[in-house]
């Protein structure tokens, strides 16, 4: 544990504003953009060397570069999800290797409980008297669940609207819950939350967004030092998120560069994702530095992506590492849902099937050749959109050998 300070990932500003929404400075010059943590690598190196040969897993596995130590983590042992090679995935994209990191193997089953145990441990550090979260649900499950571990309350803002099923998940735990009209009303809450009543916050509450708080957001950054483990101390050649404000994929970027500075890693990932309004592709493909809202044009399955407008640090990741973020279609992220449940055995939540709707894009297009090797990030279960997803007609009712003879032909013939 050794962050320093904080610092802009756009202008290099310091501030000491430890949960604020951003940075102050380019906030006042139009060009929203967020805080990172600034460790010292290297006396870092050292603490995370002599780690990977000690027990320890989970996050708490990476305490030399979170800000909170694994003995003030309340679920240290979250993370250590596996890597999945994914052979019949490969073949049907087209490309040399396909690897799932299953993330719905968490306490709350999504990505979202690293940054919450990381947070609850920080606010638990600084004496806040509880976590706040505006979410669609994974962030509030997860913010909840790790609240209660850590002793503390948690204020959940949902707008209407809300998928039930993850209401239900979310109240399951205790949080207090409020709806609020519009998603812009829980941004309102949650700063008056944050600035008037001292809580913390584990989710962005600027607007325009720059994503989550700095300190929580490092808990996102071992999914990349996992990886970096897991493939035996060495990058994978791209990493494919579902991406609303990057979060996860910025965590990952933060990994690549710090184990590079730690001279650990001679080369990050390409970080490249699929999203559903498209702020991101507008701002890669225009060459901008600012990313502009997009048009909200059509509804989505992809309920826990739905941002019109993303973060600066996602298109600072994504355009650095050479990668590329795609809108996606209603129908290739439904085709891409069917596609990892088909050939990779993995029923993902609808929001999370848009990572491997932009690899088969980026295949499609030539940003990633047949020979290549990508990482999916499984970032929550199916189980949490099963009201959203496109499921097939009702089964057939057979009561005997012969029909079931003829309905297995039909079948193995479209396969």
């Amino acid at each position: 544990m050794s962050a320093a300070a904080l610092a802009c990932v756009r202008c290099g500003h310091d501030s000491e504003d430890l949960l604020g929404g951003g940075c102050s400075r380019c906030a006042a010059a139009g060009t929203p953009a967020s805080l990172s943590t600034v460790y010292d690598l290297e006396a870092a190196r050292d603490g995370l060397l002599a780690a990977l040969d000690g027990p320890v897993r989970g996050i708490g596995r990476y305490e030399a570069v979170l800000p909170v130590a694994a003995a003030d983590v309340a679920a240290p042992d979250t993370g250590d999800t596996p890597l999945v090679d994914a052979p019949a995935l490969a073949d049907a994209v087209g490309v040399g290797r396909v690897l799932v990191k299953d993330e719905s193997r968490g306490p709350t089953w999504s990505f979202k409980d690293r940054a919450a145990a990381v947070a609850a441990a920080h606010a638990r550090r600084l004496g806040s008297p509880g976590l706040v979260v505006a979410s669609t649900g994974n962030a509030a499950a997860a913010t909840a669940a790790h609240a209660i571990r850590a002793g503390l309350p948690a204020l959940v803002l949902f707008a209407r609207g809300v998928n039930p099923t993850m209401s239900a998940f979310v109240r399951a735990y205790g949080a207090d819950v409020v709806v609020t009209p519009t998603k812009a009303d829980r941004w309102s809450l949650m700063r008056h939350a944050v600035g008037e009543l001292g809580w913390y916050p584990n989710s962005n509450f600027a607007s325009p967004a720059v994503g989550n708080v700095a300190y929580a957001l490092d808990g996102y950054k071992t999914i990349g030092y996992e990886l970096w483990e897991q493939l035996g101390r060495r990058a994978p050649g791209a990493v494919y998120f579902a991406v609303c404000y990057g979060d996860g994929l910025a965590g990952v970027g933060k990994a690549f560069d710090e184990l590079r500075a730690m001279g650990l890693c001679d080369r990050g990932p390409r970080l490249s994702g699929g999203e559903i309004y498209g702020s991101l592709e507008r701002a890669l493909r225009d060459g901008a530095e600012v990313v502009e809202p997009a048009e909200v044009d059509h509804e989505t399955a992809a309920f826990s992506i739905t941002a019109a407008q993303s973060t600066y640090q996602a298109l600072r990741a994504v355009r650095g590492s050479s990668g590329w973020v795609s809108a996606i279609s209603e129908d290739e992220l439904a085709a891409a849902h069917r596609l990892f449940a088909e050939r990779a055995g993995f029923f993902v939540e609808t929001s999370s099937a848009a990572a491997l709707a932009a690899l088969v894009r980026d295949r499609a297009e030539g940003r990633i050749g047949p020979d290549d090797e990508a990482v999916l990030v499984c970032s929550s279960t199916g189980l949490k959109s099963i009201d959203h997803d496109a499921v097939a007609a009702d089964p057939p009712l057979i009561a005997d050998a012969s029909a079931l003879a003829e309905h297995l032909a039909t079948t193995r013939g479209k396969r």
